[in-house]
């Protein structure tokens, strides 16, 4: 039992991983930190979570100290979060939406977007960790922390609640570990080819953003999923693999589209 509800936990953090607001922030880190560090820009993605898991760890720890007290608000916390979330991924989904109107070639992010500059410009990958920590303030992100604690570690006080936060941060870096990894590898690629290729990961993650936010809309208004949240959660993730799998293998091409000692690409 204890090991089914850790399963669940980490693919639950490879979803919350897959959050479109990640990606987009991901990849504006990875984009800038390319230009002076481009070995490092790789690891952004786990910067990023690592920051974020400090926050995760933090919410686990308090839901496991209240134990019974937080429960009695749980269902309410829960969601309020569940809205936040709806409108945020709404907003990704309309403002990647105007970016490939308009020929755009970087993924946009509503939290990315509010940023202080020094933070949205810097170029050095390190700055994930702060904006992996901001991001997790937000309070989409606490109630989901704060509802699977309070799910998968109730009666086991601060320790199982932490345990649970572990599994969750675990699954969450794979997913952002991987993203930084695709994002580098898309960015170093140099072939006139992308451009389009660009295109279809933007779209992906509008797709994404979408399809979790109908979701959850009829989560609220009551609709009753064929499915539990641990097989949504899989179908996900798995989604998202299968597209970063398909620009691999599109950018695997590079021998092909460019001569060697070709100039490096330009920042998109």
């Amino acid at each position: 039992m204890i090991a089914l509800g850790a399963f669940t936990v980490f693919v639950l953090g490879m979803r919350h991983g897959a959050d479109p607001d990640h990606l987009a922030a991901i990849d504006n880190v990875t984009r800038n930190a390319y230009v002076k560090t481009p070995l490092l820009s790789r690891f952004v993605g786990t910067f990023f979570a690592g920051g974020h898991t400090v926050m995760v760890l933090a919410i686990s720890a308090l839901v496991g100290l209240l134990g019974t007290r937080f429960a009695a608000h749980g269902a309410a916390i829960e969601l309020i979060g569940t809205w936040v979330s709806i409108v945020v991924l709404l907003l990704v989904a309309a403002m990647n939406v105007r970016t490939l109107r308009t020929g755009g070639t970087r993924v946009a992010g509503a939290k990315t977007s509010l940023l202080p500059k020094r933070l949205r410009e810097g170029s050095s990958a390190l700055l994930a960790i702060p904006i992996g920590l901001l991001f997790g303030f937000g309070f989409e992100t606490s109630s989901q922390i704060a509802a699977y604690a309070a799910a998968f570690g109730a009666g086991h006080g601060i320790a199982g609640a932490l345990i649970v936060g572990g599994m969750f941060s675990v699954g969450m870096i794979c997913t952002d570990t991987l993203d930084s990894v695709l994002v580098h590898r898309l960015i170093s690629y140099r072939s006139d080819r992308l451009p389009a290729i660009m295109r279809v990961w933007i779209a992906a993650v509008t797709a994404l953003a979408v399809i979790v936010a109908l979701y959850e809309i009829a989560q609220v208004l009551g609709w009753k999923s064929p499915v539990g949240d641990l097989t949504l959660s899989a179908a996900l993730v798995l989604a998202l693999l299968s597209v970063f799998t398909y620009l691999f293998f599109q950018t695997r091409r590079r021998a092909l589209d460019a001569p060697s000692g070709a100039a490096a690409p330009v920042d998109l």
